[in-house]
C-alpha cells in the first residue's frame, strides 16, 4: 500500500471516475452534517467543492457506518463511488488494516474489498438489484419495470428501471453512444417525468459488445455528470437481464471505466480505482459558518 503518514485533518477529498467526495470524520469534525453545512462544503465557489459528502465512520455494532449526502444537502441511501472512496479512507486513515470490511448505510450493508493497495483499486458490493415499481419509486400499479414503456423527450423508450441503493432508469440506444448534449436533454425529461414523483437517475446505454458498455449519466440531483458507480452497475444489470451482455462487463464513461460483476442471485459488485485529491483544515472564516 502507498505509504502515507496520516495526520488528523478536518476533511479529506477523493475522486473516483471524476466523482469527487469530501470525507468528514466525526473524530475531527467541528460541525454536524446539517443540510446547510453540506451545501456550504460542497459549494465549488464558496466551499471546498464536491459532488457530495461522506460522514463517518459512525458507531456500529460491527463494521463501519456512514451517511452520504448530495451536494444540495439531501441525504441519499448510498453511492457506488462513494462507498469505494469511504473504504479507501478507512484503510488509509488507519481505521482498519483489513482488506475486507463491512460498510453500513441507510440502504443496507455492503462488503468492500481493497483489491490493489498500491493503485487504490477497490471493489464494493451494491446488494441485489430490484426492478419492482415500489423499489424504483414509480407511480401506478405494482409491476416489474425491466421493460417499461416510457414517452419522454419526443420519443418512446423501453426503459429498464432498477434500484441499486438509489433508483435508476436505463435507456438503451441501439445505433450509437449518447453524447453529453443528448444526456442532458433526455436525462432532464426522464428524471423529472410524472412517472417518478421523487425523480430518478438516468443512464443512456449503448452496448458495444458483450463485454463492454458505454453510458452517459444524468443524476437527479447533480444533473449531467462524468460518471456514476451505481449508474454503471444499473446499466450493466439491465443489459445483462435483457441478454445483451455477459455477467461481467467493463462500463465506459467520460470520467473513466469500472468493472461490474453480476452474480447468479442478482447481487452486483463494482470495481475501480479511487484517487486522493487533498486533505487539510477549514479556514477560520469557513469554519465559523459551519454550525451544529
Amino acid at each position: 500500500m502507498r505509504q502515507v503518514t496520516w495526520q488528523p485533518a478536518d476533511f479529506v477529498k477523493y475522486e473516483a471516475l471524476g466523482n469527487d467526495y469530501v470525507v468528514v470524520d466525526p473524530r475531527y469534525a467541528a460541525f454536524a452534517p446539517l443540510p446547510e453545512n453540506v451545501r456550504r462544503v460542497c459549494d465549488r465557489h464558496r466551499g471546498l467543492g464536491a459532488d457530495g459528502l461522506l460522514y463517518g465512520p459512525l458507531p456500529a455494532a460491527d463494521g463501519f457506518r456512514l451517511l452520504t449526502f448530495n451536494a444540495d444537502g439531501s441525504e441519499c441511501g448510498g453511492s457506488g463511488n462513494g462507498l469505494r472512496i469511504f473504504a479507501w479512507y478507512l484503510r488509509e486513515s488507519g481505521h482498519t488494516e483489513a482488506d475486507v470490511m463491512t460498510l453500513r448505510t441507510p440502504s443496507g450493508t455492503s462488503t468492500a474489498t481493497i483489491v490493489d493497495a498500491d493503485t487504490g483499486v477497490v471493489r464494493v458490493g451494491l446488494g441485489t438489484a430490484r426492478t419492482d415499481s415500489g423499489a424504483v419509486g414509480a407511480r401506478g400499479p405494482a409491476r416489474t419495470m425491466l421493460r417499461e414503456p416510457l414517452n419522454a423527450a419526443g420519443r418512446r423508450w423501453e426503459a429498464g428501471c432498477v434500484r441499486l441503493g438509489s433508483p435508476h432508469c436505463v435507456l438503451p440506444l441501439a445505433d450509437a453512444p449518447a453524447d453529453a448534449e443528448l444526456a442532458r436533454r433526455v436525462g432532464a425529461a426522464v428524471s423529472g417525468h410524472d412517472l417518478f414523483p421523487d425523480r430518478i437517475n438516468v443512464e443512456l446505454l449503448h452496448v458495444t459488445d458483450r463485454d463492454n458498455l458505454s453510458i452517459e449519466v444524468f443524476e437527479r440531483v447533480a444533473g449531467h455528470t462524468s460518471a456514476s458507480g451505481a449508474g454503471a452497475a444499473a446499466a450493466a444489470y439491465v443489459a445483462h437481464a435483457r441478454g445483451l451482455s455477459g455477467p461481467r462487463v467493463t462500463v465506459h464513461m467520460p470520467g473513466g471505466r469500472v468493472a461490474v460483476d453480476i452474480g447468479e442471485d442478482g447481487a452486483v459488485s463494482l470495481t475501480g480505482e479511487v484517487g486522493p485529491v487533498l486533505r487539510g483544515h477549514w479556514a477560520p472564516r469557513l469554519a465559523r459558518s459551519l454550525s451544529g
